[in-house]
């Protein structure tokens, strides 16, 4: 490892935060590190340059979630165009002409045209109305692609079922119904919930577990991971000069335990 985790002492997540936030940059002040449609600049899979409406809620980072699981970030990023691509040829054909001038920075930005809440909905619609073999096609690049397309489309059932909107699904949603639905474990609940939805959520992962098993902590479960890295979080704010909400300082946190980790090619650890 690095020489700046040489010889610390760590009493909460905060102190862990202080060491790696001058030395991993995570984007700008819009950025939560977790790459969108409407990111503004991207490289190697971190969002430097974040989206103008990066406080509100994303069904693309839901959808994500079930895209990213087993499998690398550029399988799961390559799926997810895909399925945007097939998005996008349904809803342009029942809209009139998109104005996409705002999106002209983004790398695509018919997509990210698409991918505004505006459309969540209409989204949803289509995931339910598309066979699920079809929709395994458009996904295939993300492996799993059967069961990933069940679980994809399930997802938007029960989210109609039990909400009837996006909007409220976002507001009202809680971790006990994200786990109770087929594929979504603990961290790809914490993911809907900080990524997707702006919560303050810590996502922890094999990455973070593995961090802090190199550094003299054993955890052995996921509640007790998270509740550790989140203590003290909330003087973290502090140390920004702009303003930014926990839920944000949360995800940038994940983002450079992610970074480290995979800059000091630590191998991931499984619970």
């Amino acid at each position: 490892m690095q020489d700046i985790l040489k010889d610390i002492t760590l009493t909460n997540g905060y102190d862990l935060f202080k060491i790696l936030k001058t030395h991993f940059y995570v984007g700008d002040e819009n950025s939560w590190w977790w790459p969108s449609l409407r990111s503004l600049e991207v490289k190697n899979g971190i969002e430097l340059k974040g989206a103008r409406d990066c406080k509100t809620p994303s069904l693309e980072h839901c959808i994500a979630s079930f895209l990213g699981q087993n499998t690398k970030y550029e399988n799961a990023y390559s799926a997810q165009l895909a399925l945007y691509e097939y998005f996008y040829k349904i809803i342009a054909r029942d809209a009139s002409t998109p104005d996409m001038a705002q999106f002209s920075q983004c790398q695509y930005p018919h997509l990210a045209y698409i991918s505004q809440e505006v459309f969540a909905d209409r989204i949803l619609e289509i995931l339910i109305d598309t066979p699920l073999d079809m929709l395994a096609q458009y996904i295939h690049k993300a492996g799993f692609h059967n069961q990933k397309a069940q679980r994809i489309s399930l997802f938007a059932r029960n989210l109609i079922a039990d909400f009837g909107d996006f909007a409220t699904f976002s507001a009202q949603v809680e971790k006990e119904w994200l786990l109770a639905q087929k594929g979504i474990g603990q961290e790809s609940t914490s993911s809907i919930l900080n990524y997707a939805l702006k919560r303050e959520e810590m996502v922890v992962d094999s990455y973070t577990q593995r961090l802090l098993g190199l550094l003299g902590f054993e955890f052995y479960d996921y509640e007790e991971l998270q509740s550790f890295v989140a203590s003290g979080m909330e003087r973290a704010i502090e140390s920004y000069d702009f303003d930014i909400s926990l839920a944000q300082v949360f995800a940038r946190f994940h983002g450079k335990i992610v970074e480290f980790s995979k800059a000091n090619k630590l191998k991931p650890r499984v619970f």
